[in-house]
């Protein structure tokens, strides 16, 4: 059981995305989103998606600190210049998660570009995080339709700002 929202259109992000961060990015949407002593930034975990019973789980269900949920479903389009709907069942947090990928690894001081000058001893930075430039800019609506008519709302993303706004009035 749970609850379905579909999620129609799409966020631009200038300047694109470089191949690194669109790796990283999808196999970060691509993964369970667990609690690990290797830190947040896991994609590598064994198993389908990353579920496997690695030793380094503190909790399998709970996402690390600052993570809204245990799936994040926006994944970068073949060219970098998006943020869309994975189209996965499901999907909780859905504005939430947009931030997190806003504030933590697009925008202009990241909070993982500040990171990775004092990086957390213990904690796993993939490679890919060296490529990162931490220069975008996000911009654009996403609908989101849940299960229930009348539970019609947008995520709105302006200069990297996410509001959401309810449609069911």
């Amino acid at each position: 059981m749970g609850y379905t929202t579909t999620f129609t259109g799409r966020v631009t992000i200038c300047p694109p995305l470089n191949p690194h961060e669109i790796a990283y990015l999808r196999s970060f949407s691509g993964t369970r989103r667990m609690d690990r002593t290797r830190g947040p930034y896991v994609i590598d975990g064994s198993g389908a998606f990353g579920q496997g019973l690695d030793k380094d789980i503190t909790n399998y269900n709970g996402p690390p600190a600052g993570q809204p949920g245990l799936w994040c479903e926006w994944v970068p389009n073949d060219y970098g210049t998006a943020l869309t709907w994975s189209g996965g069942e499901k999907f909780y947090s859905a504005a939430s998660w947009m931030e997190y990928l806003i504030d933590t690894f697009l925008k202009p001081d990241a909070d993982l570009a500040a990171e990775l000058r004092a990086p957390v001893r213990g904690r796993t930075y993939p490679p890919e995080f060296e490529r990162f430039t931490f220069d975008h800019e996000v911009n654009g609506v996403i609908v989101a339709q849940g299960e229930d008519p009348n539970d019609l709302w947008d995520i709105r993303v302006s200069d990297n700002a996410v509001v959401t706004v309810d449609r069911s009035r």
